[in-house]
């Protein structure tokens, strides 16, 4: 690598300070990672590029400022590990939105490209099986608009909860009881991503 090539990964204009633009641009990742609920081939894209970005900054202090920051330890098979969700609807929801919820904390502490690389893969872990848990398939006749949208929380919830009071339970009973137009277009959207979104590796 050239100061040339690093620059096309890390661009900087003289004078800059390496160090406090590389903590700006690793608080844009999080960020990032944290406005979002993670789709795995967008996931992958950004987290090749960050590596990029540190392997350039590296060699750029090593170059300019006689710096040398060792080479993070990144586990790349964290990408593929699934997580066991239960078969009961609520119950998988609680946990997906607890899971959620410790992914996000994990990112937003982060202070480090290993810990955010872990993070962020667990997120994406936790994510892929929870919508694998809704796949079916069964056509369900409703349209949807927009598939990355994720519903609000308290109506996914409030939904599940009546459909617990008509005799659902698994997801398969979303199917059978089939009158809960929500959780219903809630299955097509999550299937739909489960089925094209969710492949792929790093």
């Amino acid at each position: 690598m050239t100061i040339d090539e690093a620059k096309l990964f890390f661009p900087f204009e003289e004078g800059d300070d390496l160090e406090e633009l590389y903590d700006e641009r690793f608080f844009e990742y999080k960020n990032f990672f944290l406005s979002k609920i993670p789709i795995k081939k967008v996931v992958e894209s950004k987290l090749n590029r960050l590596v990029q970005l540190d392997k350039a900054y590296r060699f750029l202090q090593q170059e300019l400022n006689n710096v040398r920051i060792p080479e993070p330890s990144i586990d790349w098979s964290e990408v593929n590990k699934a997580i066991e969700f239960p078969n009961n609807v609520l119950k998988a929801f609680n946990q997906w939105e607890e899971l959620k919820g410790k992914c996000k904390q994990q990112i937003a502490v982060a202070t480090a490209i290993e810990n955010l690389f872990k993070a962020v893969n667990e997120f994406v872990a936790v994510t892929n099986s929870y919508r694998a848990k809704w796949v079916t398939e069964q056509e369900i006749d409703i349209e949807v608009s927009q598939l990355s949208k994720e519903e609000d929380a308290m109506q996914v919830y409030a939904e599940i909860k009546q459909f617990n009071e008509k005799g659902g339970t698994t997801f398969d009973d979303i199917l059978l009881v089939n009158d809960n137009l929500f959780l219903l277009k809630e299955m097509k959207r999550l299937s739909l991503l489960a089925k094209n979104y969710s492949s792929g590796s790093i």
